[in-house]
């Protein structure tokens, strides 16, 4: 195991510890902690950057709801194999935030270990379980990704539109056509 690797197991494995309590699973190799939940899951997603011999660190923030999921995958062209693992909204939590504030974390020591871990903690208390009970609704994704058209901070730029109609036209929300026409013409 390199010294990279075993920075890595290590944060995971503490920070495992503590996300436990709240009902998050570890994976491992892909540094993403799940709760699953009657409607799909909850990601906490730490993405490790190679960095000069350590890591750079940038917490995310998933969710997705499997009935959103099934129907963008009708005409997705995703390999079967990536399907599951796809979010319905997910932002970084430096994305997330309008404080100007760094979430980003720098692990290129042992010793830094217990800090990181600890700053991690905070911020899933702090931000993601608040996000979570946000959009723990159809209906409250449907407000965020269809209020201001022009804001992709949750679905990225590419996936905006096609996420965008098939929560709105779940919902049934009744200025679908016109949500319509605004996704088709920026396409």
């Amino acid at each position: 195991m390199t010294k990279g690797e075993f920075l890595k197991s290590e944060l995971l494995k503490g920070l495992n510890v503590k996300l436990k309590d709240f009902g998050f699973k570890l994976n491992k190799s892909s540094g993403e902690f799940t709760k699953k939940n009657k409607d799909g899951w909850y990601k906490y997603q730490i993405v490790f950057l190679n960095r000069n011999g350590g890591w750079e660190l940038k917490p995310s923030l998933l969710l997705r709801f499997d009935i959103v999921e099934d129907i963008f995958h009708k005409t997705s062209g995703f390999e079967e194999r990536y399907k599951k693992g796809t979010p319905t909204i997910g932002t970084s939590i430096e994305d997330y935030q309008t404080d100007n504030n760094n979430y980003r974390f720098y692990l290129t020591d042992e010793n830094q270990i217990d800090a990181i871990e600890q700053n991690l903690f905070l911020l899933f208390k702090k931000i993601a379980l608040p996000f979570y009970e946000k959009f723990n609704s159809l209906e409250k994704v449907d407000k965020a990704l269809n209020n201001d058209l022009e804001d992709t901070s949750l679905t990225g730029d590419i996936f905006k539109g096609s996420k965008s109609l098939i929560v709105a036209k779940l919902i049934g929300r009744d200025n679908y056509k016109e949500l319509e026409d605004f996704y088709l013409a920026t396409v």
